[in-house]
């Protein structure tokens, strides 16, 4: 059996948990003599797929180069106005970005032109192949639905993604609570859904973590991984942290991800928190280190198709404090203390009571490692695998 999948979001993800989750089958995947895999790409900068032994030799760099892209005037002309050379920067990184992806979409829809494979699986949305697969099996996994349930702020509307879901031959979605919102969104018969749950990758190992970065992280502090789109509610939950914060006068929030924008530093500001809100982006061993080391993780989204940040801090021994919304109570079970993601004495009591319970925080600490026992990418690909093996024998009858 041999599974195609595709470029899209090794293509648009350095990280990330879509483009992890598929590197993590490809991975179990090498360990089975009865499927392969193939996925055609020329250009990507995604870190997991640059660590695969087939890959990492492969993959061609970045071609752009500011140089090739400013007709007849030197560079340093233009370093000298910063601002400048910032939005001439931006621009052609971002003409690149489009080239780039167009090259790996070329290379895909001839791969699939040449139909050598029983399943085709794509990555994400983009339903570029639909006119090109004809009668060939594909798999379509829906990791969320917020794209529907929040169009407003999302990429892809609606209609442009239920196509895929209607040609589709399954679709895996990642949990129970992903499974429902399809059935009662676009009305996909129950039958055609496999939930297969997705897993942790972060590994609680010896401290690979330099000095220099140990000393920028305080002391004592609420740690927020990941994305701050208006679902993730970070900014409500940096209100809250300006109430919580007149107790507890040493208290941090740490971030992972992009730098601040001009919204969020003026509301710090307008709060009075400008200097106890830190934003570091980080490789997985700092992560780790961040997990470890704080007091909570806290993850205040108004909805996830999954959840993966709830697993991270189980295997790294970090309390979690999370919504009770979409699917992170069935992922987290008894395992975190909930809260109402928009009840402003839901999310403080929650706050509160982990930062002042010790015996609270070794709790639920031990529930979030047994709870991670029911998680693992082995088990996310056998399943995925017999989600394959239903499809071909769908065909055959």
């Amino acid at each position: 059996m041999k599974i195609l999948y595709d470029f899209q979001m090794f293509t648009t993800q350095n990280v990330g948990g879509i483009s992890r989750y598929v590197y993590e089958l490809i991975t179990n995947f090498d360990q089975d003599n009865s499927i392969t895999w193939e996925i055609p790409i020329i250009y990507s900068s995604n870190i997991y797929l640059k660590t695969h032994p087939f890959f990492k030799d492969t993959l061609l760099p970045n071609p752009f180069l500011l140089s090739d892209t400013i007709d007849h005037v030197s560079k340093a002309k233009y370093i000298k106005d910063k601002i400048l050379y910032k939005l001439i920067n931006k621009h052609n990184q971002g003409r690149f970005l489009v080239m780039e992806y167009e090259k790996n979409k070329a290379l895909s829809i001839e791969k699939i032109k040449e139909g050598n494979f029983d399943i085709f699986h794509p990555t994400y949305f983009d339903g570029y192949f639909m006119d090109f697969i004809s009668n060939k099996p594909f798999v379509l996994t829906v990791h969320d639905m917020i794209n529907q349930v929040f169009p407003e702020m999302m990429m892809y509307q609606p209609d442009k993604s239920k196509a895929m879901v209607d040609r589709a031959d399954r679709i895996i979605t990642v949990s129970e609570n992903t499974k429902k919102d399809l059935i009662n969104i676009f009305n996909v018969d129950e039958q055609k859904i496999d939930v297969v749950y997705l897993a942790n990758s972060l590994e609680d190992k010896l401290d690979y973590v330099s000095e220099e970065f140990k000393q920028k992280i305080p002391a004592k502090y609420l740690l927020f991984v990941g994305g701050r789109l208006d679902y993730k509610n970070f900014l409500f939950f940096a209100q809250m942290f300006a109430s919580l914060k007149r107790g507890n006068e040493d208290l941090y929030i740490v971030c992972t991800g992009s730098p601040f924008n001009a919204s969020e530093q003026y509301l710090f500001k307008k709060l009075g928190i400008e200097n106890y809100v830190y934003n570091t982006f980080v490789n997985d061993d700092e992560l780790v280190y961040l997990y470890k080391n704080a007091i909570a993780f806290v993850f205040p989204s108004m909805y996830e198709g999954f959840g993966l940040p709830v697993l991270e801090a189980f295997s790294c021994g970090c309390p979690a404090v999370i919504s009770n919304t979409s699917s992170l109570s069935e992922i987290g079970e008894d395992a975190v203390i909930y809260f109402e993601p928009k009840n402003p004495a839901s999310m403080l009591n929650a706050l509160e009571s982990v930062i002042s319970n010790p015996l609270l925080r070794e709790e639920k600490i031990a529930k979030g490692y047994e709870q991670l026992k029911k998680y693992s990418w082995e088990k996310t690909a056998r399943q995925t695998k017999r989600v394959y093996e239903k499809v071909l024998l769908d065909k055959r009858f």
